[in-house]
């Protein structure tokens, strides 16, 4: 009796610290448990629908994932749920985020589920790693300052690493895109179509630009599935996001309208931006001097004053102080 009521004394003195734990398992029973019923358990019950219905034909059967509509992984399943408050389209280049996937070079609808989950994860774990290492602290007002500024971070990181892919892509383009021009006045000079230059294109700058001949390739495809050419033209502009590339389709677009020489129009083009390429060599290297200011007075220069001036400070120091002291 003597035992029962001293276990009953501690059980009463440590109730927040039980109550604690209570509620931790509630919690993560409570999330396994959602997480099985949103996601294993329709599994579950697909594949007993599937063993009482006929065998699918097949052709079917042997499609390949990349032309599934519903996406199969874990992440995109976890994250379609919220697909509708993040976004109204994950497909359409209306929507910002597709579309820096897009000009990024990541074009499949699992790269835009990914996306969103490493922005949600990141948001929640790195709070959640600073939390943890400050537990034994005191949760002040400039921790939780320092809190929402982590999660800022977190949530905000797969944008910089995404922006960083993007201008480099963009770079690559940008620097291709000269070369591409003369093979195009080359093919139209030689009697080729637009549609067989966009191949051509295509092809032969595989080996010195993948990501270009990526979208002179897909702009063919488009235009060869039934699209109108200044549809497949805006839609090129829009997946790269470069403006020379923008000014292209739009010079395709006119002379197409306007019935004028294709050659010439792309000639003075390739021209122009061999040009403008020029200028902006002229003005990153008349940076160069300015920006050579803070290597030379921060790394460069301390060492040189060192080497003048040490010997002469050294010197000063075993003569003329000596001497201004008497000895």
């Amino acid at each position: 009796m003597l035992t029962i009521k001293n276990f009953f004394y501690l059980a009463v003195e440590n109730i927040s610290y039980y109550a604690a734990l209570a509620l931790t398992f509630l919690a993560a029973f409570l999330i396994i448990f959602g997480i099985y019923y949103a996601f294993f358990r329709e599994r579950a019950t697909e594949k007993r629908l599937e063993k009482l219905l006929p065998s699918k034909p097949t052709a079917l059967a042997a499609r390949p994932k990349l032309l599934e509509s519903e996406p199969s992984s874990f992440v995109t399943r976890f994250l379609q749920p919220l697909n509708p408050i993040v976004s109204t389209n994950p497909n359409a280049l209306e929507n910002p985020n597709r579309l820096r996937l897009i000009q990024a070079g990541f074009r499949s609808n699992a790269a835009f589920y990914n996306f969103l989950a490493a922005k949600f994860i990141l948001g929640i774990l790195v709070p959640l790693v600073y939390l943890i290492s400050r537990l034994f602290f005191t949760f002040t007002l400039n921790n939780l300052l320092i809190l929402l500024l982590m999660f800022v971070i977190g949530f905000g990181l797969p944008d910089i690493i995404l922006g960083f892919f993007l201008r480099a892509r963009q770079a690559r383009i940008t620097r291709a895109l000269p070369d591409a021009l003369d093979l195009m006045v080359v093919c139209v000079e030689a009697g080729l179509g637009l549609d067989l230059t966009f191949r051509r294109v295509g092809e032969e700058m595989q080996p010195l630009c993948k990501d270009l001949s990526d979208e002179f390739n897909l702009t063919n495809l488009e235009i060869r599935a039934g699209k109108a050419r200044p549809e497949c033209f805006k839609n090129m502009a829009t997946r790269t996001g470069v403006a020379e590339i923008n000014n292209l389709m739009t010079i395709l677009i006119q002379t197409s309208r306007f019935g004028t020489s294709l050659a010439k129009a792309l000639r003075v083009h390739s021209d122009a931006m061999r040009i403008k390429r020029r200028q902006i060599a002229e003005e990153k290297a008349a940076q160069s001097t300015v920006k050579l200011i803070f290597p030379l007075v921060f790394f460069i220069f301390p060492g040189i004053f060192v080497v003048l001036v040490g010997p002469g400070v050294i010197r000063i120091i075993q003569v003329l102080f000596p001497a201004m002291s008497g000895q």
